[in-house]
């Protein structure tokens, strides 16, 4: 059966095909409600749907935002992409998500895809270094993305091209530290190793730089990878620390355990609490984040939480600005197979508005002291 054309939606509703098309199309110059739904109804009924290729080749803008996250289980690039996809969604576009499990080859295939599928802009999510060889292969591919007009946004990390949110991590973790030494906690354990990424490395440093100040000596280092099968492992380690220290170490404090990131800390307390450690009266816990699952936890996770709402409007407010509406609209072209993309053409705002400079915008989060650590 072959596919129903504008032409063919134009032809029983009873109007034009450039007035079908602007009702259809997204155009500014729309005719009057009667004839809109009437429009409308008629594409329904036919089962008319729109060409999205060739409205993207008239527009020279596709309708699609490419966002790489490296793990969707996680629960800040969930809370991230969720809120990011509303906003997109809610603008008439749409959202290619794709993960990369912190793989280069995996991240360098991602991009590479997403950029092959003409997305008007293309948004990183998180932290890494890979290496030399792979980072500079990711950056030759932005670059190039941004040289031809497209958007580069990231979260978490400058990459030298495009525009960033990078969250003042190392401050506030210095602040958690400093907060939980004020309450009262003495013992600490600290994950080391988390390799390949940086925003660990920069929450974990001002945590330790916190304790320092303090005159705060570390108890436990343990190692563990930055996801909840990590916070899992961190737990085992603090729970065979424990029962070698036996039951009367520590002068009645808990040992705090920071985990750079909430998902490793909701590891950290599901593992302890399968174990029968005490929360926080043997083991207290926090976090960096501020998800929404930390506020379920049981107990409710410390943490620093980000303001990832407004994290997530200003994403969208890069890669989604507003666009003028077009001066006029010019008459479809023939009936024929182009005849989405002339209309279209009618329509179109301009190209997308890349090579935007490069430019750093830094967010803070804030200390939240709950009752994983109360004493």
């Amino acid at each position: 059966m072959p596919a129903v054309r504008l032409s063919d939606v134009a032809q029983h509703a009873g109007v034009s095909l450039a007035t079908a098309s602007r009702v259809l199309n997204g155009s500014a110059r729309t005719p009057g409600k009667e004839v809109a739904e009437k429009v409308r109804a008629s594409a329904d009924e036919l089962g008319y749907v729109t060409n999205a290729q060739a409205q993207a080749l008239a527009r020279s803008r596709s309708g699609l935002i490419g966002l790489v996250v490296h793990d969707i289980a996680d629960p800040y690039f969930a809370a991230l992409a969720r809120a990011i996809q509303q906003r997109v969604f809610a603008s008439d576009s749409q959202v290619l998500l794709t993960q990369t499990d912190r793989d280069p080859d995996t991240e360098i295939r991602a991009i590479r895809s997403l950029i092959a599928q003409r997305v008007d802009a293309l948004v990183l999510i998180g932290s890494h270094r890979y290496g030399a060889a792979s980072d500079s292969s990711i950056l030759q591919l932005l670059q190039g993305f941004d040289s031809h007009g497209g958007l580069v946004v990231c979260v978490g990390q400058a990459p030298g091209v495009g525009r960033t949110i990078v969250t003042e991590d190392a401050a506030t973790a210095h602040e958690l530290a400093t907060a939980l030494v004020v309450a009262g906690h003495r013992r600490f354990a600290v994950p080391q190793g988390i390799t390949g990424i940086p925003t660990a490395a920069h929450r974990t440093g001002g945590f330790l730089a916190g304790l320092a100040e303090a005159g705060i000596e570390v108890e436990l280092y343990g190692t563990a990878g930055l996801d909840r099968a990590g916070g899992h492992a961190f737990a085992a380690q603090v729970a065979d620390h424990l029962d070698s220290l036996g039951p009367d170490a520590g002068d009645g404090l808990p040992l705090c355990v920071f985990a750079p990131a909430d998902v490793m800390a909701l590891g950290v307390l599901g593992e302890l609490r399968r174990r029968g450690v005490d929360i926080p009266g043997q083991v207290a816990v926090a976090g960096f984040g501020g998800v929404p699952a930390a506020n379920d936890s049981y107990p409710v996770l410390t943490t620093v939480a980000l303001p990832l709402e407004e994290m997530a409007e200003q994403v969208s407010a890069w890669i989604l600005p507003h666009r003028p509406a077009p001066a006029g609209a010019a008459d479809a072209g023939p009936d024929d197979a182009g005849e989405d993309a002339e209309a279209g053409a009618a329509d179109a705002a301009g190209g997308p508005a890349g090579n935007a400079e490069v430019m750093d915008l830094r967010m803070r989060g804030d200390v939240l002291l709950r009752d994983s650590t109360a004493l």
